[in-house]
């Protein structure tokens, strides 16, 4: 990868600033998502043009309401954005577990995994994972809810990652589960149960066993674990009903995601899916060889979206932050397509490429390069072609700092990020002075040098007679900065 050394450029000064920055047309950065623990990301997209986007966090349920599905940053000071609908103590459970939000018939439905909170020990909390659900009480998903309930699915065995969906008149529930009570060898297989008509909540009462449609026999699905799990699904052009999955095991470099095909007629039974041969997504590593290669490690757990405008197929899943990073992850956007009822992904998007928007996001979103700021003595230029946007990016030495800035046409909150490199991970915060008021934001450990996340926080800009919004950066030197990014949210720019 890039050295510091071989590309510096002599001293930095004060730069042609540009406050009106450039505008972002057609295009977005992952990740969207790179907070601590992190993981199962679900994101729906509803009929009132809005996103609604949940992941794993500890001890509650947490939705945000977006425009755009390439904002995923949650916003705790606003509940109009991010609310949380479900804490752990109301129903004495722990270890919340990938959340899914869906609409039906009228009413929001949340499913999740977790386990008693009076099991005596993490083993016996780790066989007593079951799945619970909970219905809205209007059409507001950030209304009151009903008490969460857990769903009494036939065997009562382990069970986690459920999904619901509706096909042909009847609605189905999928999840993940052990072969057995005490499963020793940790071998995990997807079911599906009929639902009660109508009421996502409840199994029918015609269910009295669960119905196997996968296992993990095949050599991809068996790295480190022999597991199925994360169900998501999605429907081909012709609406086949294609479920996509995750194998092998989570906490390793070669987590993938599958897919199963209905092939035949009758859903509860096993062979009327017909499994992909290989992973549609999977660890991709090869770039010393294949310069296009994506660099994306352990990509997992995800759920399938519309675009904005509904011509396009988005899978939302998350990853590694680098090669045997387990569970520290990221939530990344990826386009899908199909062959005739085949999902297809060409290409992963590179770690840190440009990705096209999804068709019909009209996000808003200005970027102001780091060199064109004003820096301080302390800062240094890195330049090489191909090298993070516009080829270059910029280092901060001792109490160097990075000024932008930064113009907009109202005063309100808008989303900031910047968009970095730390490799090296000596610290893993950047601080950020907003017009003299200091804020951290986190700096995750990236892959190289030249990948780039973006860190976002919510902060209030305005117009001022005295001139432009001051946002100053300060890291350490581990870290380089790209650009810094400004989402103008609602705002009619």
């Amino acid at each position: 990868m890039v050295t510091l050394a071989a590309c510096m450029l002599g001293g930095c000064q004060t730069q042609n600033n540009k406050a009106s920055g450039e505008e972002m047309k057609g295009y977005f950065y992952n990740p969207l998502d790179i907070n601590y623990g992190i993981g199962d990301p679900w994101l729906y997209r509803h009929s009132d043009g809005y996103y609604y986007y949940t992941h794993s966090m500890t001890g509650v349920v947490k939705v945000t309401k977006t425009k755009s599905p390439t904002l995923l940053r949650e916003n705790d000071g606003d509940e109009a954005r991010t609310k949380v609908i479900f804490r752990q103590k109301s129903i004495n459970v722990v270890e919340i577990w990938a959340p899914e939000v869906f609409f039906f018939e009228g009413r929001w439905y949340c499913y999740f995994t977790a386990t008693d909170a009076a099991l005596p020990d993490a083993a016996s909390k780790d066989a007593g994972r079951r799945i619970y659900g909970m219905k809205s009480k209007t059409e507001d998903i950030f209304g009151e809810w009903e008490t969460a309930v857990k769903i009494a699915l036939p065997d009562d065995t382990r069970s986690i990652d459920a999904t619901f969906f509706a096909y042909n008149g009847h609605q189905y529930i999928v999840y993940a589960g052990w072969k057995n009570k005490y499963n020793d060898q940790y071998i995990q297989n997807l079911y599906i149960n009929e639902l009660e008509t109508g009421n996502p909540l409840k199994v029918a009462a015609s269910e009295t066993s669960r119905h196997l449609i996968s296992e993990p026999d095949r050599e991809w699905e068996q790295i480190g674990a022999k597991q199925n799990e994360g169900p998501a699904m999605s429907f081909a052009p012709d609406g086949t009903p294609v479920l996509l999955y995750s194998g092998a095991y989570s906490g390793a470099d070669y987590y993938c995601i599958g897919y199963l095909k209905l092939v035949g007629s009758d859903l509860l039974n096993q062979n009327s899916w017909q499994k992909g041969d290989k992973p549609l997504m999977e660890t991709d590593v090869n770039v010393s060889v294949n310069p296009e290669a994506s660099e994306i490690i352990a990509p997992g757990h995800n759920s399938v979206f519309k675009s904005p405008d509904g011509k396009e197929d988005w899978i939302c899943y998350h990853s590694a932050k680098y090669s045997g990073a387990g569970w520290d992850r990221q939530v990344r956007l990826q386009k899908m397509t199909w062959n005739g009822n085949t999902p297809v992904v060409e290409k992963i998007f590179r770690a840190s490429d440009p990705a096209p928007l999804p068709s019909g996001d009209t996000a808003k979103r200005y970027k102001f390069e780091a060199e064109f700021a004003t820096l301080t003595s302390d800062c240094f230029a890195i330049d090489q072609e191909g090298y993070a946007s516009n080829d270059r990016s910029v280092s901060i030495n001792d109490n160097g700092t990075i000024r932008f800035d930064v113009a907009v046409p109202e005063n309100g909150q808008y989303a900031v990020g910047v968009r970095y490199s730390n490799r090296d991970k000596v610290t893993d915060k950047i601080t950020l002075k907003i017009n003299g008021r200091e804020e951290e934001i986190v700096a995750p450990k990236t892959l190289y040098d030249d990948t780039f996340f973006v860190s976002w926080i919510f902060t209030d800009l305005y117009i001022k007679a005295s001139g432009p919004n001051a946002i100053e950066v300060q890291a350490d030197s581990s870290i380089l900065i790209d650009c810094l990014l400004i989402d103008y949210l609602d705002h009619n720019a």
